[in-house]
C-alpha cells in the first residue's frame, strides 16, 4: 500500500474506533482498541452487497470507498443461489462488544465458528499475538480459501482457517481458552462448552424463536455459567446439517378460517417485544412454544407488516399484537394464560435488564435466573 494511501487508511480506522465507542458509550479496552487500528478492514472487503429497497435486490459495491468500508454497519459479502445474505463482515461496534466481553490474552488457542471474511480472525490474532492461535472453521470451502489469502496477504500467520462444520466444533486442536461464534445458533451445541478447556470463555448469538440473544459463557467443571450481552442484533444462522428450520411454515389463510377474539391486555406487549430481548426472553420460558413471525396483511401498506406470536408446532393458535390489543385466533389457552402470568412475574423481578440475568448452560439444557427465581429456556438443537 503506497505512504499515502496507508496514512488514510489509518485515519479512517481511528474514526471508526471514536464512532464505535461512541456506539458503546465507554472507551474501548487497550488491547482491543489496538487490534481495530491496526488490522486494515479494506484487505477483507474488497467488494461488498448493497440491498435496494425492502426487496431482494442487490447492488454489488466493487472497489468500495475506504468511507464505506469503515462505516459502522454490517457488510453482505456474499449471496446464496436465492438471492440471500450467506456471510457479511459483521457490525464493527457488535464485534468490538464481543471481544471485549471474551477478555483475550497474549498466548491464547482461540476457536472461531464462521470464518467469513477473516477480519473478526485478523482482530483476535492481533490480540492474542504470535504466540497464541486462532482456529477458524467454515463449512463453505471458498470462503475459508478467501480468509486465508487475505490473511496471507495482510502478513497474519497465527490464524488457521479450516473447512469443517461449526457445529461440531474442532477437536483436533482443542482445548480452546475462548470460543467465538460469528453465527447464530437455536442452541449452544454440546461440542462447544466440551471443547473449551477449565476457566474457558465462549461467547455466542443464539436465537431463540423469540429473542436473539448474546451470551457469555464461563466453562466450570461439565456446565457452563454466565450473562447475557446487552447486545441487539443477529447474525446469519450457522449452516449445515444441523440448521434446518424446524418449524413447518404457516398459510396466512388460514387466519380466516379460524375462531378469534380481542383481548386488552394491561401493558404494551409490543413494544416490550420489540424494544430488546429482556421481556421477550422471559416469555421464551413462560411459554416454549412460541414463536415470533412477521406478515404483512393485505390492506397494509409496502413495508408495514404486523407482528404475530405462532404455537409452534401444531399452530393451534395464532396471536396478533398491537400494542396492549391481542387478537387470537383458535385455541386462546392456555397461551394467554401463560402471557398474562410473565407480564406479572416481569414486573414483579423489577422489568430486569438482559445483563441483569444469570445463563446456566448444561449439555442439554440453557436456564435463566433473576432474584432467586429459575426460568428454563428450552434448546432447540435443529
Amino acid at each position: 500500500m503506497p505512504p499515502m494511501s496507508q496514512q488514510t487508511s489509518i485515519q479512517h480506522r481511528e474514526h471508526l474506533v471514536t464512532n464505535i465507542e461512541a456506539a458503546l458509550g465507554h472507551r474501548l479496552t487497550p488491547i482491543v482498541r489496538d487490534a481495530f487500528l491496526a488490522i486494515p478492514r479494506e484487505a477483507f472487503v474488497d467488494q461488498y452487497y448493497r440491498q435496494c429497497g425492502n426487496e431482494l435486490v442487490w447492488e454489488t459495491i466493487l472497489n468500495p470507498t475506504l468511507e464505506e468500508v469503515y462505516q459502522d454497519h454490517p457488510l453482505v459479502t456474499r449471496l446464496d443461489t436465492r438471492k440471500m445474505p450467506s456471510s457479511s463482515s459483521s457490525q464493527p461496534s457488535i464485534m468490538a462488544a464481543q471481544l471485549e466481553a471474551l477478555a483475550l490474552a497474549p498466548g491464547q488457542r482461540v476457536l472461531e465458528i464462521g470464518s467469513g471474511t477473516g477480519y473478526n480472525a485478523a482482530l483476535m490474532a492481533h490480540m492474542v499475538e504470535q504466540r497464541g492461535v486462532v482456529v477458524s472453521v467454515d463449512i463453505a470451502e471458498d470462503l475459508v480459501q478467501r480468509a486465508t489469502d487475505r490473511l496471507t496477504q495482510t502478513g497474519i500467520s497465527n490464524v488457521q482457517a479450516l473447512t469443517a462444520d461449526g457445529y461440531q466444533g474442532y477437536a483436533e486442536h482443542a482445548p480452546y481458552d475462548r470460543l467465538l461464534a460469528t453465527c447464530g445458533v437455536t442452541a449452544i451445541p454440546p461440542s462447544w462448552l466440551q471443547q473449551l478447556r477449565e476457566g474457558g470463555i465462549l461467547i455466542a448469538n443464539v436465537l431463540l424463536p423469540l429473542a436473539s440473544i448474546f451470551v457469555r459463557i464461563e466453562k466450570i467443571g461439565e456446565v457452563g455459567i454466565g450473562s447475557l450481552l446487552p447486545l441487539h442484533a443477529s447474525y446469519m444462522r450457522l449452516t449445515g446439517p444441523n440448521s434446518v428450520d424446524p418449524f413447518p411454515k404457516f398459510s396466512w389463510k388460514q387466519l380466516s378460517t379460524l375462531p378469534k377474539q380481542v383481548l386488552k391486555l394491561d401493558g404494551d406487549l409490543e413494544a416490550l417485544l420489540e424494544r430488546s430481548s429482556r421481556f421477550a426472553i422471559l416469555l421464551q420460558s413462560f411459554c416454549p412454544t412460541l414463536t415470533k413471525r412477521y406478515y404483512r396483511q393485505p390492506d397494509q401498506q409496502e413495508g408495514n407488516v404486523s407482528l404475530y406470536l405462532l404455537s409452534q408446532p401444531q399452530q393451534e393458535t395464532i396471536i396478533h399484537i398491537h400494542k396492549d390489543q391481542l387478537t387470537i385466533y383458535g385455541q386462546s389457552e392456555p397461551l394467554v394464560g401463560n402471557i398474562q402470568a410473565c407480564l406479572q412475574a416481569y414486573h414483579h423481578l423489577g422489568e430486569p435488564q438482559v445483563e441483569d440475568y444469570t445463563l446456566l448452560l448444561g449439555e442439554t439444557s440453557m436456564m435463566i435466573s433473576q432474584n432467586g427465581q429459575e426460568f428454563p429456556l428450552s434448546q432447540n438443537m435443529g
